[in-house]
């Protein structure tokens, strides 16, 4: 019987990787048998196998999908002595470069995870890519005949979710004005400073009575403390740090919410711009790395450099301005065509039939 298992880093589980792995399954186990493997698994996930488990076999039935998107030596070692054919799909691995500073030991095993992905290109038959930025990234790697294709994303995942009640209900006590969300990993890259710095211009100076929701894990917690103490310095208000939510509670916060923005300077992709923009959520984002291709005419896109002054004025125009944020919201469902989940699956699997 065809064997085909997918390869992560880590699982999590309401991470983006992890959900696109499981969304594949359902595709992978229509022609044969599927499992998701990762070296790093949180303790709430339960439909993910520890790497050490997998058995390697010579078997012309069986290949993995390794879905590359971080550094780490033991997947990559069990990689280099795996016999079947290797399928990548790349996510993108942040720049070393971001980490430095911060977190040194991190910003090595970024830098590992470029190289260790570069030193696997002889043993890579297929490559994909979610997105033209990666698939760029793929290429300067040396990878050649790279498919862009965003495999396994389900952009109207939380629009088909039931909202929290609950979350609905905080939303009403600790909210006011319109919904300005974030949603993302407190790492350097994302910049949520530079949205509470936003917050305080538009509350303190131009009478814009908003909400800030920064929503995601405190994946490194000297930034999520540092911008918690300076919202709570400069008294900004209505500032809700909400920390890593499940499914329902994003699903409560996306129906909310009148505008998603993004400081960010690196994203391969983005899936919470899409999802947002599943909501008809139009997105202000700076225009940098695959944000632009990503969000094409759904939003706003301020230059590389924006700073909070920029971010606020953007705020306003769209509020301020009813016939640009209907034109805005009308391009969201237009730009998710790109994205559908059934005919990218059946794409997938005809690439894949070459080499079973």
């Amino acid at each position: 019987m065809t064997s085909i298992h997918q390869i992560l880093v880590g699982a999590g589980q309401t991470d983006a990787i992890t959900n696109i792995a499981r969304n594949l399954q359902l595709s992978l186990s229509q022609i044969g048998t599927s499992k998701i493997y990762a070296q790093h698994i949180a303790p709430e996930v339960k439909d993910v196998l520890p790497l050490k488990d997998y058995e390697i076999r010579d078997s012309e039935d069986e290949l993995v999908i390794f879905h590359a998107s971080d550094g780490d030596s033991e997947v990559y070692r069990f990689l280099n002595e795996y016999l079947n054919p290797i399928v990548v799909i790349f996510h993108n691995i942040a720049p070393s470069k971001f980490f430095e500073d911060i977190d040194p030991s991190r910003a090595v095993k970024l830098q590992q995870g470029w190289e260790e992905l570069k030193s696997l290109r002889p043993k890579v038959k297929l490559c994909f890519a979610d997105s033209p930025y990666n698939a760029s990234c793929l290429r300067e790697l040396g990878y050649t005949n790279v498919n862009e294709l965003p495999i396994g994303i389900d952009a109207n995942r939380l629009k088909s979710t039931d909202p929290c009640l609950a979350m609905s209900h905080r939303l009403d006590r600790e909210s006011s004005g319109p919904l300005l969300l974030f949603v993302g990993q407190s790492v350097p890259h994302k910049q949520q400073e530079t949205l509470v710095q936003m917050q305080y211009l538009l509350s303190h100076f131009t009478g814009t009575s908003s909400t800030l929701a920064l929503v995601g894990p405190p994946t490194l917690p000297l930034l999520n403390t540092a911008a918690l103490e300076q919202a709570r310095r400069l008294q900004i208000p209505n500032c809700l740090f909400l920390g890593q939510l499940k499914d329902s509670e994003l699903a409560a916060l996306y129906s909310r919410a009148k505008i998603f923005i993004t400081a960010s300077i690196h994203e391969g992709l983005c899936i919470p711009v899409l999802e947002a923009m599943s909501f008809g959520i139009p997105i202000i984002a700076r225009n940098c790395a695959a944000l632009p291709e990503t969000i094409q005419e759904a939003g706003v896109l301020l230059p590389e450099n924006a700073g909070p002054e920029l971010f606020a004025e953007a705020v306003n125009e769209l509020l301020e301005n009813p016939s640009l944020y209907h034109q805005l919201s009308e391009k969201c469902e237009e730009t998710l065509e790109h994205y559908n989940t059934e005919m990218n699956a059946e794409k997938f699997l005809n690439s894949l039939s070459g080499l079973l």
